[in-house]
């Protein structure tokens, strides 16, 4: 299977055939309820060499979604904090400039939150950790990082502790210039996959017109090229997906979450000359459900989705769905 071609269906969005969705307690619901409202926001710490540290927690899809970024020199990670229907868990995933992915789960730990995470390398190696957040008052907290071992128990002693006091002013853009630099890797990233594929016509804003509704997406590389960003909108209807390479696996994934309250997970695989998306879903009520979306290139400003059922067996569905055309939105000239 050719995985360099995997990721010509970054844009195909997993949100673009909509069925009403079930009411469910949201990831601001319950960041409200526990009173934690006070993690959101950019904080800024210096650590014992000099060096900036600034973590960002910011609110998306009607606070469906928290928007999780942490910045350090070079050294860059950006994920989402969402809420999983199936125990009504705060969960995350992300991925960094240096090839590493991240999930996790966050809990209460006594007056503050404790963030138990898993990093995985480019190599495949795996460590666990604890991050634990308290405050201080409504302008100070402490970020402390824990190792964890085998078992599951958090070192008594922190490897690293900082002051963190809350910015007002928002962080500078980063600029295209600063995302397309990096840093030479001796690995690949979601970045060199594009390339050799000949996929970067993909980058940009997209519109699709079908029964009578308008779909919006824009993606975009983040991180370096490590990773790119998915934005849908239909009417009322949002879906903020990150997609990423994970290179032990040889294996490009989506995660992602949308306003009626389901996470996806997606894997992308070629078919032929097509390009197909396996995603899986999970509704409020914790059921799962199978697409697959598969798209032709027609040509570098148009692209055609199908929606396509996926039975008990896991084969796929002989016709489609649903289909729809997506041009490309071209940049609005500059008035002068």
């Amino acid at each position: 299977m050719n995985w360099r071609s995997v990721f010509s269906t970054v844009v195909i969005v997993l949100g673009l055939w909509v069925a009403p969705g079930l009411a469910q307690e949201k990831l601001g619901d319950l960041v409200a309820s526990g009173g934690y409202d006070w993690i959101i926001g950019r904080w800024a710490a210096s650590a014992d060499d000099g060096q900036k540290v600034e973590f960002n927690f910011e609110w998306a899809l009607d606070k469906h979604v928290v928007l999780n970024s942490l910045q350090m020199g070079d050294f860059k990670y950006q994920g989402l904090i969402t809420l999983s229907p199936t125990n009504q868990q705060a969960v995350d995933q992300g991925a960094d400039s240096r090839g590493g992915t991240w999930k996790g789960t966050w809990s209460p730990d006594g007056d503050g939150l404790v963030r138990r995470v898993e990093h995985m390398g480019p190599d495949g190696q795996t460590r666990k950790g604890d991050i634990v957040f308290g405050k201080v008052d409504g302008d100070t907290i402490t970020i402390a990082i824990y190792a964890v071992d085998g078992s599951g128990s958090r070192s008594s002693e922190p490897m690293n502790k900082l002051t963190y006091k809350r910015q007002q002013a928002k962080a500078a853009p980063v600029s295209a210039a600063a995302e397309t630099a990096g840093r030479s890797t001796d690995y690949q990233k979601l970045g060199d996959i594009v390339a050799s594929g000949g996929y970067e016509w993909l980058i940009g804003k997209w519109v699709g017109n079908e029964n009578n509704q308008t779909y919006e997406l824009e993606y975009k590389p983040i991180l370096d090229k490590h990773a790119a960003s998915v934005d849908m909108k239909i009417g009322d209807f949002k879906y903020f997906g990150m997609i990423t390479y994970v290179a032990s696996r040889q294996e490009v994934v989506e995660f992602g979450a949308d306003t009626l309250g389901r996470t996806w997970k997606i894997v992308w695989e070629q078919d032929g000359s097509d390009l197909v998306n396996k995603s899986e879903l999970t509704k409020p009520d914790g059921a799962t459900q199978k697409l697959q979306h598969v798209f032709t290139k027609i040509d570098n400003d148009a692209f055609k989705v199908k929606l396509y059922g996926v039975g008990a067996g896991g084969s796929r569905e002989g016709e489609p769905r649903e289909q729809v055309t997506f041009k490309r939105q071209k940049p609005a000239p500059q008035t002068k």
